[in-house]
């Protein structure tokens, strides 16, 4: 079954509904509030609880760096280090705690 990931706009809780479910609901608090977010979107976060950046070190000169989270996966592919301009980054921060974007 297809499934869409949601973001219950009460509670900022971050979940995922079968598409044939009609009741639209979040299952956290109850509330009808909810906006569907992209489907890269990891499950059981909660975006008030997330940082709003990420840490990232470059793996050519080793420079800690933070930035913020990135709209979408393909975004984050695009950084460079901001010191010497490899491409070749690694990010630190756990990407279970990042706050996703519903906009």
């Amino acid at each position: 079954m297809d499934e869409q990931t949601c973001f219950c706009q009460q509670c900022g809780n971050v979940f995922r509904l079968r598409g044939l479910e009609k009741e639209s609901i979040c299952p956290r608090c109850g509330s009808a509030r909810i906006t569907e977010l992209p489907s890269w979107a990891p499950a059981g976060l909660v975006l008030s609880e997330a940082p709003l950046e990420w840490e990232y070190e470059c793996q050519s000169c080793r420079h800690v760096f933070k930035l913020p989270v990135p709209a979408s996966p393909s975004k984050e592919k695009e950084i460079t280090c901001p010191a010497c301009g490899a491409a070749h980054i690694h990010r630190i921060t756990a990407a279970g705690s990042a706050p996703l974007y519903c906009g």
